[in-house]
């Protein structure tokens, strides 16, 4: 893969080998149990949890929910309705819901800032609205850009 997008591609046995090694950790699954355990992640990490996507389903544990100092999600009315991460997780937290903000309404719209500090854990629990999904990358993108971060990586088709 490292020749093919050329890029580093490192290969790992484990989920928690890959994200103790991460930025930004992704998961995508269908698992009841939670899969991302809070003491893999090294201050800073962002989390993006995609699946999990409903209310018996479970990707990150509660410790990871804890120590996130900003949940964000695309939609909270569904989110209380089919993301099984924060309706099992909430359940057990004091502030519940409270802190919870929209992608949109709080992050994109300049109201509030996506992190306070670089050693912060975020996490993003998105529900699947696509268009939003591409309007984030499309953020992130121009972002990086403008600071002058990341890479430039040619991706071709076969």
């Amino acid at each position: 893969m490292s020749e093919r997008l050329g890029v580093t591609v490192i290969m790992v046995e484990t989920a928690e080998d890959a994200s103790r090694r991460a930025d930004i950790v992704i998961t995508a699954t269908t698992s009841t149990q939670p899969l991302l355990r809070d003491d893999w992640l090294r201050p800073g990490t962002h989390v993006n949890a995609i699946g999990a996507n409903m209310a018996n389903r479970r990707e990150v544990d509660q410790r990871t929910l804890e120590r996130a100092a900003l949940v964000a999600v695309d939609s909270l009315a569904q989110s209380k309705e089919e993301a099984g991460d924060l309706i099992q997780g909430f359940a057990h937290l004091a502030h519940g819901w409270d802190g919870v903000v929209e992608l949109h309404d709080e992050i994109f719209a300049g109201n509030r800032p996506g992190r306070a500090s670089d050693q912060e854990i975020t996490l993003f629990k998105s529900n699947g609205i696509a268009l939003w999904d591409v309007a984030v990358a499309g953020y992130i993108y121009r972002e990086a850009r403008r600071l002058g971060r990341g890479e430039e990586v040619a991706l071709s088709q076969h």
